[in-house]
């Protein structure tokens, strides 16, 4: 007869955030299957089992709040909030051209008048992207901004049009070296101390797996038997993720066209 027990999974090809929301759900079983309360104190267990069990999640516990400290601190960096004040700038900076160029298509001159219709068709066209992901929003931007560039000088004079080009093209580049340097930061303290409370995190669930699957068939099946099978319900939904990905990545891979050699 196969014993009960937690499947053999390693948590290294998940993400950052994503072993973080594995380890967490993890946790919240634990806290309901031996617990029996809302506290995540390894005190409050109420199984009649030998310490091992309550040290073993009291080391789990810490190491899952020590990960999160870590990624709250990594999300707190200078850059980030300096990255989000460029990306409020450049929505301002675009929503002013539009404004801009609804407005002039009421001017008196028809010169003018026509001109601004053209420029607001091109804002029409993209649409707002200010309620776009940034990544999508600078795309966006990135092509609105060459279209309003490469218009015949005559319109662009006749609306000033060249001043807010200028503006919302600043905007954008502040905002991608904003963006660039809260990336540097972000990778520098992945490594350090993200990567480090990580792995502390990662070795206290191995510990915590090996401990309940020892306890189970030393003691019996019956008081670990719930744990044991909401946590392998986990690992299913972690492994269709990774399975999901790799199976993304070599479709693109095979999309790639193969670099030419001389």
């Amino acid at each position: 007869m196969t014993k009960l027990k937690i499947k053999k999974f390693s948590v290294n090809p998940l993400r950052v955030e994503e072993v973080f929301g594995f380890l967490k759900q993890v946790q919240a079983e634990a806290k309901a299957c031996f617990s029996g309360s809302d506290s995540e104190s390894p005190d409050e267990i109420n199984l009649q089992t030998s310490s091992l069990l309550k040290t073993t999640l009291g080391t789990f516990n810490n190491a899952i709040d020590g990960y999160d400290a870590a990624l709250k601190e990594s999300a707190s960096i200078p850059s980030a909030s300096v990255a989000s004040g460029a990306d409020a700038e450049r929505d301002l900076a675009w929503r002013g051209i539009n404004a801009y160029a609804k407005a002039m298509t009421a001017h008196p001159t028809e010169g003018t008048r026509t001109a601004a219709v053209e420029v607001k068709a091109l804002f029409d066209k993209y649409g707002d992207p200010t309620s776009l992901s940034q990544t999508e929003e600078s795309g966006v931007l990135h092509n609105l901004i060459q279209d309003l560039q490469v218009l015949p000088a005559e319109k662009r004079t006749a609306l000033a049009l060249d001043v807010w080009i200028a503006d919302l093209g600043g905007k954008e580049e502040a905002f991608l070296a904003a963006m660039q340097q809260r990336t540097s930061d972000q990778s520098a303290r992945v490594i350090g101390i993200v990567k480090q409370s990580r792995q502390v995190a990662d070795a206290a669930y191995d510990k915590l797996v090996d401990t309940v699957n020892a306890l189970a068939l030393l003691e019996g099946e019956a008081a670990y038997a719930t744990f044991i099978d909401h946590v392998n319900v986990l690992i299913d939904q972690q492994r269709t993720v990774l399975k999901t990905r790799a199976t993304l990545n070599a479709k693109k891979a095979a999309q790639t066209p193969p670099v030419e050699t001389k």
